[in-house]
């Protein structure tokens, strides 16, 4: 009887800790990308947002090492007639081996041809042009690839549209990719960023897209694995057309100044200041998704 109760104790504690860590969608597959360096940040200061797209509309499986393709199926040219709620946002700690690049794939287009001062009606200068432009792409090229195989240790993160219908994510008007930062409980117990977004104070919006995210599909990002001397609770806040999103919490460790706010946030404050201006309220907002 003693044995059966001990049984039926163990039995319990496993499947209320199974529920715990029970996920909430099945997650695809991810295939990481080839790499010559693999980075643990360990950094003391807070840190700029830079979360890329890595996949959209992902079911099965997700691998790192081909370009993105937002063709038509993934984007839509107005929000409108779209719904941006049923989302869920899961980080996926359990993938330890985790790692990304951190170059956005559109950085990696050749630059434009040089310019010079010489007219050019002349055949000699034009072939002159030409040979420079070739030069310059195939040395972009070397250095992009070495640019890639440089990589970070990473937690995905998945944005999930349980739904039976298609939604909406709007991407940041910052860099295109998402409205996401990091943060973390501090000593206090209270939720403070641990990363800010850096809001320019011209914003330039053309051909601007939406990210249509099918039913039972996931869009597929990456957070940094900071590690520290502070261990404790972190979560992801993403904002999507106005509405927040937060993930599941998780156990990480930081180090305690990356709470303390830099130069940087402290500027973009000095010239958001103006609050009544609606234009500089909303870009204050961005800097930690104070929505």
């Amino acid at each position: 009887m003693k044995y059966n109760f001990l049984f039926n104790v163990i039995l319990l504690i496993f499947v209320v800790t199974s529920c715990n860590h029970k996920k909430p969608f099945n997650q695809p597959v991810l295939i990481t990308a080839a790499y010559d360096t693999i980075i643990q940040v360990d950094s003391k200061v807070m840190m700029e947002a830079n979360h890329l797209i890595y996949g959209v509309n992902v079911l099965d499986t997700l691998d790192f090492s081909l370009k993105k393709d937002n063709n038509q199926d993934n984007v839509t040219n107005a929000n409108q007639g779209f719904k941006n709620d049923s989302l869920i946002v899961y980080v996926d700690v359990n993938n330890a081996n985790f790692h990304t690049h951190e170059i956005n794939i559109s950085e990696l287009s050749p630059p434009p041809p040089p310019s010079f001062s010489i007219p050019e009606s002349q055949e000699y200068n034009q072939v002159y042009r030409d040979s420079v432009f070739l030069e310059v792409m195939e040395k972009n090229k070397i250095k992009n690839k070495r640019r890639l195989k440089k990589h970070y240790n990473t937690l995905p993160v998945f944005i999930y549209n349980q739904s039976d219908n298609n939604r909406v994510i709007v991407p940041s008007v910052i860099n295109g990719e998402l409205y996401l930062i990091v943060e973390a409980l501090d000593k206090n117990n209270q939720w403070k960023p641990i990363e800010y977004n850096k809001v320019p104070r011209r914003i330039c919006i053309s051909d601007f897209e939406y990210y249509q995210l099918k039913p039972k599909h996931v869009m597929v990002t990456s957070i940094l694995k900071y590690s520290g001397d502070y261990k404790t609770k972190m979560r992801v806040k993403v904002l999507n057309d106005q509405k927040l999103y937060y993930s599941n919490p998780f156990n990480g460790s930081i180090n305690y100044s990356q709470f303390d706010t830099i130069q940087a946030v402290n500027d973009m404050n000095t010239w958001f200041s103006d609050t009544t201006n609606q234009t500089h309220s909303f870009k204050k907002k961005l800097i930690f998704l104070d929505f």
